[in-house]
């Protein structure tokens, strides 16, 4: 029996006229799935992140490139191309901003005129029954191709236009906010707190993935071509990870592309839509996605940390699930916690609670762990801390560092 899968994601077209639903900065229903959410005026000129625009504020800028098979955007097949599986194949180098537009242009007009030529030979043989047959989608694909990830646009005076022209954007979506869990951590992760920028030509693809420690994002597509995107609730991480694990590639930190086959018959709902130029996707906190372009485009990204329960027990649920799997967690949610109770008048007592809840925890971890120092007659040190100073994390196990000792 065919479940319900596949469905629609709600979308209305953004930087309409009309009203903003979240005139004060809220962000959207905390359990509702990844959407398009209106758009409020006034909008911001996405022309300055456009390829051209961006070779000539600085294009000798850095760009990571991933070496990507093109596949249909369903589909994710071994090097052999007999059969599909779940390991999503890349290799990395890295280009600039101005060579990675060339082939971007490059890659467009040789699609132009293979339709022109494929429309010639159907012009010049219209009766021939021995002709080849035309290529189909599938036969187009499997090209090698290359994609621009995680162009970083953190730099506030090379990239000034265009980090102001954000600032349009409602106060729960921008990428620094009183409301914004990830403005206190108090120093910079890139892509989370900052802005990165994508180049993509058709085929390009972002694995599968939860964001780092299951915080919202925001993703805005430039344009001129569209994305395709795949979503899954944050409810059923777990039974894609086991999926993950059986077929030899790790859920945190490893490339993977689901096959919807195997969702579906794990009666798994995937929200599957198109992402058109202009359009802003919020992608709520835990949902597991993945995503596909379709057409020649850039897209800007970057984490929001809403001051919801919700988030704030995701994020630290990921957290210690890091822990016990050996991964650093990119945010250090306990010195995030102490910055937010520093800072910030919380109103939610849900969130009150489990913000007072670890702080208790934390004081009594650093409490037993300084009594045993000090029985290892070890010297304890204090070192201060100076602003925009990083978390410091053990080389070992990644667990964040709290007592500096000699």
């Amino acid at each position: 029996m065919e479940p319900l899968s596949l469905s629609p994601s709600p979308s209305l077209s953004p930087w309409s006229p009309h009203p903003c639903p979240h005139p004060q900065g809220t962000p959207p229903t905390p359990r509702a799935p990844p959407s398009v959410p209106p758009r409020c005026p006034p909008p911001p000129d996405l022309g300055l992140f456009s390829t051209k625009t961006l070779v000539e504020a600085s294009g000798e800028h850095a760009v990571e490139v991933r070496t990507q098979v093109q596949q249909p955007s369903d589909q994710n097949w071994d090097l052999s191309g007999t059969r599909q599986v779940w390991p999503c194949a890349s290799s990395r180098s890295h280009t600039t901003i101005a060579k990675y537009a060339q082939y971007q242009a490059s890659s467009f007009q040789e699609s132009l005129q293979e339709d022109k030529d494929s429309e010639d030979e159907e012009a010049e043989e219209p009766d021939s029954t021995t002709e080849t047959p035309p290529s189909t989608p599938d036969q187009k694909s499997h090209q090698i191709i290359k994609f621009g990830t995680n162009i970083d646009l953190s730099d506030a005076k090379r990239w000034k236009p265009q980090l102001q022209e954000l600032l349009k954007l409602p106060a729960f979506m921008r990428v620094s906010s009183t409301g914004n869990m990830l403005s206190h951590v108090g120093h910079t992760i890139l892509g989370m707190n900052t802005v990165q920028l994508y180049m993509k030509v058709p085929g390009s693809r972002t694995p599968g993935h939860q964001e780092n420690n299951n915080f919202c994002s925001v993703n805005i597509n430039i344009g001129p071509g569209d994305c395709e995107w795949f979503a899954v609730h944050e409810h059923y991480w777990e039974t894609i990870s086991a999926f993950c694990d059986k077929h030899g590639v790790d859920y945190l930190t490893g490339s993977w592309w689901p096959i919807l086959e195997d969702l579906y018959r794990s009666n798994i709902p995937v929200y599957r839509f198109v992402q058109r130029p202009g359009d802003l996707v919020w992608i709520n906190a835990g949902t597991v996605h993945w995503v596909q372009a379709t057409g020649w485009c850039n897209n800007i990204a970057w984490n929001v940390g809403p001051l919801t329960a919700y988030q704030y027990q995701l994020a630290l649920e990921r957290y210690e699930w890091n822990e016990v799997k050996n991964v650093k967690s990119i945010v250090p949610m306990i010195h995030v916690s102490w910055n937010v109770a520093r800072t910030v008048k919380i109103s939610d007592p849900d969130l009150y609670k489990m913000i007072k809840y670890c702080l208790m925890q934390s004081i009594k971890h650093c409490q037993v762990q300084r009594e045993s120092l000090v029985r290892a007659g070890k010297k304890i040190a204090y070192q201060g801390r100076v602003k925009d100073e990083p978390a410091y994390y053990c080389n070992e196990c990644d667990v964040i560092w709290t007592w500096p000792w000699s």
